[in-house]
């Protein structure tokens, strides 16, 4: 329980018991000489008649060398002094004139009657008191050590949480260097109350250095991608230059015209790759009716030669999303499906549970092998489908995964009832 004392708390508790513990100190020296009123005017009577009736007995020259004699015997102040030299309250002069001793306003000195205008000045006795006497007393120094142990513990228990709040920040910055370059590293043993940022900050280096991987394999396969036409390019205008057969110059002209298309294709499939990065903040949401959306979808494919079916249950389902996005989402399935779908591409749509829409796009092409289901979702992942070569850049459905996401939705391939590709995408009916 002490260990978990706070550096700064241990020390201002320390000083706030130090504090106490001397106060306390001083009261009990200043009850150890502190008298009451009454009970000091009756202790003081006695010395101040024995030196008035020595005084009253000497001629009034005499006395203040006999004053010299006494003062030897006192452990503070005396004097002789007229009423005129002192201030006294009416109630201090009352108590003289009935021969008895008086206080002044301060209570520190005392005055007895010696005649009608002298009296005898006993003090300031507060300020001469002597402290040297007091620490005589072992009772003193017993309170001080006692009331000491804890003022010393908290130290202790201070210093102690400092060295290990040090040593957690040591080892916390040490961590962190290692997190940027080995994201995976075990960390090390810390308190409790750092686990959560320690947490934290491994997941944060988890996803900066994913993103670094994604950012260099994108890189690489765009390279890769950009090798080949700039090769074959390349290639045709060394040929173009040195070939004078106009049919040759002819084939090689739309041999770079197509080389190029690719080239703008393989830039445009990256730019909006990359625009997907982050997760759009301008999204436009908007009730669609799906089956009317859908076959507007259809309308927009063009030069392909395959049948499509469409199947929605209920037949006005609609969901509320971005127009845009869902678009771009539908629009890379349905052309996936085409690619490889041998004479048909069906597409349904139905409610999943009550708050979610679920649409099938199946083909009856040769299907996805299982193990490369999660593969084909990945940017520049370009397989092929039950053994047929591979087409386009592999950015297509990566682009409808990640927009998927930003949906809140799940975007999922499996094996179609048509023999083929199943893709089934799972929306939310509402914005989340």
């Amino acid at each position: 329980m002490l260990a978990k004392v706070r550096p700064g708390m241990a020390v201002v508790a320390g000083t706030a018991w130090a504090t106490l513990t001397f106060y306390l100190l001083w009261l009990c020296a200043n009850a150890s000489v502190f008298v009451g009123e009454d009970s000091f005017l009756r202790l003081m009577a006695g010395p101040g008649y024995l030196v008035a009736e020595q005084l009253k007995a000497l001629p009034a020259d005499q006395r203040e060398a006999h004053m010299d004699t006494l003062r030897a015997h006192f452990q503070y102040p005396v004097e002789l002094v007229t009423l005129d030299e002192v201030e006294l309250p009416p109630e201090a002069l009352v108590m003289l004139e009935h021969q008895q001793p008086a206080l002044n306003s301060d209570e520190d000195i005392t005055y007895f009657p010696l005649d009608d205008d002298t009296v005898i000045q006993f003090g300031p006795m507060w300020g001469t008191a002597e402290v040297k006497d007091l620490l005589e007393f072992p009772i003193y120094w017993v309170t001080a050590c006692v009331a000491g142990l804890p003022v010393l513990l908290l130290l202790w228990v201070g210093l102690r949480a400092h060295r290990r709040r040090t040593a957690e920040l040591n080892r916390l910055n040490a961590c962190l260097g290692t997190l940027a370059h080995t994201p995976n590293v075990m960390l090390p043993a810390m308190g409790k109350e750092w686990t959560p940022l320690l947490l934290t900050l491994q997941q944060h280096a988890q996803d900066i250095n994913a993103m670094n991987e994604r950012h260099r394999e994108v890189s690489q396969a765009v390279s890769h991608e950009l090798r080949t036409p700039l090769a074959r390019m390349r290639f045709a205008l060394t040929l173009l230059s040195k070939s004078d057969d106009p049919l040759t110059r002819t084939r090689l002209q739309e041999r770079l015209h197509t080389d190029v298309e690719e080239l703008e294709a393989l830039v445009r499939a990256s730019l909006a790759f990359a625009r997907m990065a982050g997760a759009p903040t301008d999204l436009q949401h908007e009730p669609i009716p799906i089956r009317d959306w859908l076959h507007q979808e259809f309308a927009l494919l063009d030069g392909h030669q395959r049948r499509l079916s469409l199947d929605t249950e209920p037949p006005q389902l609609q969901v509320i999303g971005d127009r845009a996005l869902l678009h771009l989402i539908v629009r890379n399935l349905l052309s996936n499906a085409i690619t490889y779908a041998r004479d048909q591409v069906c597409v349904s749509a139905a409610y999943h549970g009550q708050d979610h829409l679920v649409l099938h796009v199946d083909d009856d092409g040769p299907g996805v092998l299982a193990e490369n289901r999660e593969k084909i979702f990945e940017p520049f992942v370009r397989l092929g489908m039950g053994g047929d070569e591979p087409t386009g850049f592999g950015l297509g459905l990566a682009l409808a995964k990640r927009a998927t996401q930003w949906h809140h939705g799940e975007l999922s391939v499996s094996r179609s009832p048509l023999g083929g590709a199943r893709m089934t995408l799972i929306l939310p009916l509402r914005p989340q």
